[in-house]
Formats: structure tokens, sequence, C-alpha cells
């Protein structure tokens, strides 16, 4: 069987996996502009995103083809931010980028701390937003929606800041949308943002 030369990764959102019904859409868009995609498989329990980052460099080296695009979800899209300067892939999509890093800490919610655990949030301290966006030179698409920036105004700081500071990022501003990847206007966005050639 032909090695595919193009592959598409998928990091899905916390505690979520890719084979979810929620990501199909994509899977079957990505595949009918003929390119392999990857569900990246994350192990969310007793994990840190370091550590979810991490092995996601060891399966992206195992997984990758001639052409590598990367698009992750949430915290889906931290493990894609934190790890793309190393792997090197031809372009990011940042889906609804979690305001999870050193910088965001100081007005991250008390359910926040308590929902990701005293592991993951001491995590969050070893990671700077800012140099990692300003050491960007992957190109970068950043999505969030107009009802997620309202209902986490954090999450909104964290994709503007991140696109205004990386050198090669643009910034999609989704109307109507919540934090859900296939809510319609959200899946509008990313196909049209998508470039599959």
């Amino acid at each position: 069987m032909k090695k595919s030369t193009k592959t598409f990764f998928i990091i899905p959102g916390f505690k979520e996996q890719a084979s979810a019904h929620q990501y199909q859409w994509l899977v079957t868009f990505i595949k009918s502009k003929g390119w392999k995609t990857v569900e990246v498989p994350v192990a969310w329990n007793n994990q840190t995103l370091s550590q979810n980052a991490d092995e996601f460099r060891d399966f992206y080296s195992q997984h990758k083809s001639v052409r590598n695009q990367i698009l992750g979800f949430s915290y889906g899209a931290v493990i894609a931010l934190l790890s793309a300067e190393s792997l090197g892939p031809e372009h990011i999509y940042l889906c609804s980028l979690s305001p999870d890093f050193k910088e965001d800490v100081a007005s991250m919610p008390p359910w926040i701390k308590k929902y990701i655990g005293k592991k993951r949030y001491d995590d969050v301290l070893t990671r700077g937003a800012q140099k990692i966006a300003k050491n960007l030179s992957v190109p970068a698409t950043i999505f969030y929606g107009e009802v997620e920036g309202c209902e986490y105004p954090n999450l909104k700081t964290r994709c503007e800041e991140t696109a205004q500071l990386a050198k090669r990022a643009r910034l999609i501003t989704i109307p109507e949308a919540p934090h859900q990847i296939n809510f319609p206007t959200y899946q509008v966005a990313i196909i049209k943002e998508l470039s599959l050639k």
C-alpha cells in the first residue's frame, strides 16, 4: 500500500478523544481532500499537559509524513502549541486555545484550579505563553468563538495575544460559536481556513 505523503493530526480537547463524534465531520472533510488523518490518542488521566506534549512529540515522529499539519482543540491546542516549534509542521490550527499558561494563573477561576488538579496547576506555572508565541515560526491559525470569548474572557485574551505575538499567525473570531468544535459556524470557519492542497 502506498504511504501517504500528507498527514493531518487532530488533538482533542480535555478528557476527549479525537475518535469522538464531535470530530468526525473534520476527519471526513480532511480525508476528502486526500490527506491521511491521524486521531491523536491522549492519556489525560494523571498526566500534565507537558507530559501529554512529550508523548505527542514521540507519536508525531512515528506517524509523520512528507507534509504535516496539526489541529488542536482547547487543551489539545495547548499541546499543539507546546510541541509545534520542535516538530516543524507546515501549519498548526489552534482552536479555542486554553488559557493554561503562567500568565493566566492570576485570573484563573477557583473552579478551574480545582477541576484540573494540583499537578496540572503546578505544570501551568512552568510555561510562558508570551515566550512560546514569540518563538513560534510555524504558520498558525487561531480560532475562538464569539460566545465562548464572552463566557471565557481569559481564553479570548490568550488567543488574541498569541496571534499578536507569533510571527506568522492569523486570528479568526467565529460568529455565535460557543466552546464546541462541531458548532455549525465553527465548522464553516475551520473548513474555510484549512489549507489542504
